[in-house]
């Protein structure tokens, strides 16, 4: 794919399905999943990771870190939010910590042809994986702040509210959220 796109990396969460660790420093193989993450993905362009906790460890894996813009924890869109703040107009790619090895044609499923006025995201044999998104940067911003001023906090909710799309790949994507 030679499309120049910035990867969005979601590691700010609590970590409570792994007993409070950071899931994205969390090693298998003798290497943390964000490393896992980034060999496999190999972006072309920045890289920027929405993250709460160990911001110098994440700072050598990314040109920009973000923390969230909210007080408490408001999840995964609040990572979203100022992820994307920190994002270009162009193409992001976004993608949680914990995903293990995702398929090398994933980023063009996500990217290839997008919409500017839609979100992409990715659906496998488990069902949604609605933290695996393709969609254009600081455009969605205002979105998520309004979804989480309303009180909203799920993904898949503020899915149901903008224009996207489905991308279907066959498979299980692998990823690590329990020790």
């Amino acid at each position: 794919m030679d499309l120049f796109y910035t990867l969005l990396i979601l590691a700010g969460g609590e970590g409570r399905r792994m007993g409070g660790r950071d899931k994205g420093l969390v090693e298998v193989d003798g290497r943390p999943l964000v490393d896992h993450l980034l060999a496999a993905v190999a972006p072309p362009g920045p890289v920027v990771i929405s993250a709460n906790r160990h911001i110098d460890a994440y700072r050598r894996r990314a040109d920009t870190v973000v923390g969230d813009r909210r007080e408490g924890y408001c999840g995964p869109m609040a990572g979203l939010e100022a992820g994307l703040a920190a994002c270009g107009d162009g193409p992001v790619l976004c993608l949680p910590c914990d995903l293990l090895a995702p398929p090398a044609a994933l980023p063009g499923l996500l990217l290839d042809g997008l919409d500017p006025a839609r979100v992409r995201r990715l659906e496998d044999d488990r069902g949604p994986q609605p933290l695996c998104l393709g969609l254009h940067g600081k455009r969605w911003v205002p979105s998520i702040s309004e979804y989480l001023d309303q009180g909203g906090r799920s993904v898949r909710g503020w899915l149901e509210r903008v224009p996207h799309e489905v991308v279907r790949i066959d498979g299980r994507l692998e990823n690590r959220n329990r020790l």
